[in-house]
């Protein structure tokens, strides 16, 4: 299936082609205006197209599948996919999406199956959506898919009161490094007290139970340092003294230097009120403390709970 990527638009971009592709667009663009479902018995047989799927569905995108099955015994002037926001029959007086290479014996049969990135959508929005089809007999449809694209990342608000941490360095990087926006300041835990080593861990206390997919951190400095965070896991307790671990990162990551952020998505979403991102391992893999300057945990509306 050939993959065509392109955005959420009113109307198509015409891109630079020779004279013949400039024509069958401007005809295409004829047809769209002048006919409607209706087989033209002057103009031959309608094309027939399908609307395979909505698939990849986020919070700001999805991937529309699309096919033509005949092209009704003439050359296929335009193929894509037309939308609207809510429910109802979309038609290309809406909103279209073009796609396929225009020749002199119009779209080939070899862009027929297709993909298209539906883009710049609205979190937790319905949208319905059909291919449609067009040759010198008139414009047809395939059936309407409905769906709903999901809701983005929620971030909760943490504050210094919230977090416990493991052994605290008295020397630096108080836990409220982590929660104050500001990536200069930085937690610590402890390396001048003998015996502490990993793993080290972020503890958040809700006041409730809440959900979380996920959480974003950036590193202390702007260049790799031995003792950056590079493995995780999460542990939940309703009680918040016993607790059970749940999700282990598959592998050590290579962790993004600030100012960029790191972004660590869980397997799903896990509801506890108690959490401890605990740190396994750090760059480089024999330190014993670790340090982390911001934190954010999110539920993440693109993963099941």
């Amino acid at each position: 299936m050939k993959k065509r990527r392109i955005s959420e638009g009113k109307c198509p971009k015409i891109p630079k082609r020779n004279f013949i592709g400039i024509y069958f667009f401007a005809m295409a663009l004829m047809v769209f205006s002048l006919t409607s479902c209706e087989s033209d018995d002057e103009g031959g047989s309608l094309p027939v197209t399908t609307t395979v799927s909505v698939t990849d569905i986020k919070d700001v995108s999805a991937v529309v599948n699309g096919a033509v099955t005949s092209d009704g015994g003439s050359n296929i002037l335009a193929i894509g996919v037309c939308w609207i926001k809510g429910e109802g029959e979309p038609t290309i007086d809406d909103n279209y999406i073009p796609v396929g290479e225009y020749t002199k014996d119009g779209i080939l049969e070899e862009d027929w199956d297709y993909s298209i990135d539906f883009k710049d959508l609205s979190s937790k929005t319905d949208y319905s959506v059909r291919s449609y089809v067009a040759n010198a007999a008139g414009v047809s449809y395939g059936e309407t898919i409905t769906f709903t694209s999901k809701a983005g990342k929620t971030f909760h608000t943490l504050t210094a009161d919230m977090i416990e941490t493991h052994v605290q360095e008295p020397y630096e990087g108080p836990k409220e490094g982590l929660v104050d926006g500001d990536p200069a300041t930085f937690w610590h835990s402890a390396w001048s007290i003998a015996g502490v080593t990993l793993p080290a861990h972020i503890q958040i206390n809700f006041s409730e139970e809440k959900s979380i997919g996920g959480f974003n951190f950036m590193t202390r400095f702007g260049g790799a340092n031995g003792n950056d965070a590079d493995q995780f896991d999460l542990q939940t307790s309703s009680d918040g003294v016993n607790f059970t671990t749940v999700w282990e990162s598959a592998e050590v990551i290579n962790a993004l230097v600030q100012p960029e952020v790191n972004v660590i998505a869980f397997d799903k979403n896990y509801t506890s009120k108690y959490f401890r991102i605990r740190i396994l391992n750090t760059r480089s893999r024999v330190g014993t403390c670790t340090h982390m300057a911001e934190l954010q945990v999110f539920e993440d509306g693109l993963l099941p709970y």
